[in-house]
C-alpha cells in the first residue's frame, strides 16, 4: 500500500471514468470514489454488528475540502464505534431526524417578530422597518434553511450582496449600506432569539463578531449629508408638494405629512403616527401634540406646537379614522394602519423628478436632492439663524439625541435642563414664529 502522500497524489490527480465510478483503495476498507462527473468523496466499507453484507459510508465533504488525513480519521472512529457494537447507521438515522426537527431561519424569525410584538421591545415604526427588510432582502434567501446549515460566511455573502442590489435603489443615495445595515441587525437579533430558545449553543451564532465596520458598512456623516434647506428652498419644495397634489401625483396625506415635518422638525414616525385624541386644541386654533413615548426615538413623551397654519393642513385631511394619516391603500390589511415612514421619502423623490414613474418637466423642483430628516435639520438651522433660538432650546424642541450627529453642537446637561424645566412657552414661540415665517414667504411668493 502506498504512503498517504503518494495516496493523496493519485487522488489528486485521477481522472473520472464516464462509463464508472473509479476507486482508489486507502487501506483498511477506506476508499477513495471518483463519480463520472469527476466529484470525489471518501467511503468507509465495513461491517456494523448483525449485518451480512458490508456497508458504505460516505464523508463528507467532498475531497479536496475533506483531507486523505482527515478521512483517515473519520475512518478509524468508524471502525471504533463498529468494534464496539455500535451501527453507524442507526446514529445518521438519529442524526438526520435531528436535522428535520431542527427549526428553520425563518420559524425563528417567526418566532423572534411576536416576541417583540407581545414585549413591546420596538417602536412600531422600527419593527415595522426590521419586518420589511427582512421579507424583501433576508426571507428569500435563508428564510427556508435549517438554523444550524447557515454559517458566518452565508452571512457575510448575503450582506454583501443586499448591499449591492439594495444599492441600486436611487433613495439609497448610490449605495446599499444603510439596508446592509439593518439587514445585519435584524440577523444578529434572530440569531440572538435562537439562542434565547435554546436552538442553538451561543457559540454556534454565526453573527458573532460581524460588524458594520467589518462589512464596510457603517454609516458615515459627512458634510454633504447634513444638506439644509433655506426659507426660499423650503417654500420652493412646498409649492411643488402642492403642485403634484393639485395634478394627483401625490395624495393629500403625503404633502401634509410632509409640510408638517417642515414646520416642526419632527422625525417621520412621530408625524405619521400622529393620532387626533393627541391633539390638545387650544384656543386660537393651534394645538399641542401630545407624543406617546412608544413613538419617540428615545423612549421619552413629548410635546409639540402646532400652530394655526399647520392645523389648517390637518384639518383639509378627511377624518375618516382615529388617525391622521390614515393609508389610502384599501383593503383590510390597510384599515387600522397609517401611511409609512417611506411614504414622506417617495413624496420628496417625487418632487425632484426620482420616481420610476417620469414627471414632465414643469413638476421636477430643480434643487439639490435632500431627504426628510434634511426637513428636521432646516427646522433646527432656520431656528437658529433667524431667530437666535439657544441651542438647547432647539435640541429639547426637537428632542434632539446625541446620535443624530447634526451640525448642531449636542450638549446632553444642557439639554436635560430645557427637557425638564418648564419652557413650554418659550417653545411654543419659536414653533410659532417659524411656521409664521414660512407662511409668510410663500404669500409672497403668490403675489
Amino acid at each position: 500500500m502506498a504512503n498517504n502522500t503518494e495516496l493523496d497524489r493519485r487522488i489528486r490527480t485521477a481522472k473520472p471514468d464516464p462509463k464508472r465510478k473509479v476507486r482508489i483503495p486507502c487501506g483498511e476498507g477506506l476508499a477513495a470514489v471518483i463519480n463520472k462527473g469527476g466529484t470525489k468523496k471518501f467511503v468507509s466499507r465495513l461491517r456494523p454488528l448483525g449485518s451480512k453484507d458490508a456497508v458504505d459510508f460516505v464523508h463528507k465533504p467532498s475531497y479536496p475540502d475533506l483531507t486523505l488525513k482527515e478521512a483517515i480519521k473519520l475512518h478509524r472512529a468508524l471502525q471504533d464505534k463498529v468494534s464496539a457494537g455500535i451501527d453507524p447507521r442507526q446514529e445518521q438515522r438519529e442524526i438526520a431526524l435531528s436535522n428535520w426537527s431542527q427549526p428553520t431561519f425563518g420559524e425563528i424569525a417567526e418566532r423572534y417578530f411576536q416576541y417583540v410584538v407581545e414585549k413591546h421591545k420596538l417602536r412600531e415604526s422600527t419593527l415595522r422597518d426590521y419586518q420589511n427588510r427582512y421579507k424583501k432582502w433576508i426571507e428569500p434567501s435563508i428564510g427556508q434553511l435549517k438554523l444550524k446549515t447557515i454559517d458566518s460566511r452565508a452571512c457575510i455573502r448575503l450582506l454583501h450582496f443586499i448591499r449591492e442590489q439594495a444599492g441600486n435603489d436611487c433613495s439609497n443615495k448610490g449605495n446599499g449600506n444603510r439596508t446592509a445595515s439593518i439587514s445585519r441587525t435584524v440577523l444578529s437579533r434572530v440569531f440572538s432569539h435562537a439562542v434565547f430558545l435554546g436552538e442553538v449553543e451561543v457559540t454556534e451564532n454565526p453573527t458573532l463578531g460581524i460588524t458594520d465596520a467589518m462589512l464596510d458598512i457603517k454609516q458615515q456623516h459627512n458634510d454633504k449629508d447634513r444638506r439644509f434647506l433655506t426659507v426660499d428652498e423650503l417654500c420652493s419644495a412646498w409649492q411643488m408638494l402642492d403642485h403634484h397634489r393639485t395634478e394627483k401625483y401625490l395624495l393629500p396625506v403625503t404633502t401634509v405629512a410632509i409640510q408638517i415635518a417642515l414646520l416642526t422638525g419632527m422625525r417621520r414616525q412621530e408625524v405619521v403616527g400622529m393620532e387626533w385624541r393627541e391633539l390638545e386644541i387650544l384656543p386660537d386654533g393651534a394645538a399641542i401634540y401630545h407624543v406617546p413615548k412608544s413613538r419617540m426615538k428615545g423612549g421619552i413623551s413629548h410635546n409639540v406646537y402646532l400652530s394655526g397654519f399647520a392645523m389648517s393642513l390637518i384639518n383639509s385631511l378627511p377624518k375618516t379614522s382615529e388617525r391622521i394619516f390614515q393609508s389610502a391603500r384599501k383593503g383590510e390589511k390597510y384599515e387600522h394602519k397609517t401611511i409609512t415612514k417611506n411614504t414622506l421619502n417617495n413624496g420628496i423623490l417625487s418632487i425632484l423628478g426620482k420616481r420610476k414613474t417620469p414627471r414632465p418637466t414643469n413638476m421636477i423642483l430643480s434643487i439639490e436632492q435632500f431627504a426628510p430628516h434634511d426637513l428636521r435639520r432646516s427646522f433646527a438651522t432656520g431656528l437658529r439663524t433667524h431667530f437666535k433660538a439657544p441651542k438647547a432650546m432647539i435640541h429639547a424642541m426637537i428632542a434632539h439625541g446625541s446620535d443624530d450627529k447634526d451640525e448642531i453642537e449636542f450638549d446632553k446637561t444642557l439639554d436635560m435642563i430645557y427637557i425638564n424645566a418648564d419652557e413650554s412657552e418659550e417653545q411654543h414661540k419659536y414653533w410659532k414664529a417659524w411656521s409664521d415665517l414660512i407662511e409668510l414667504n410663500l404669500r409672497s411668493d403668490e403675489r
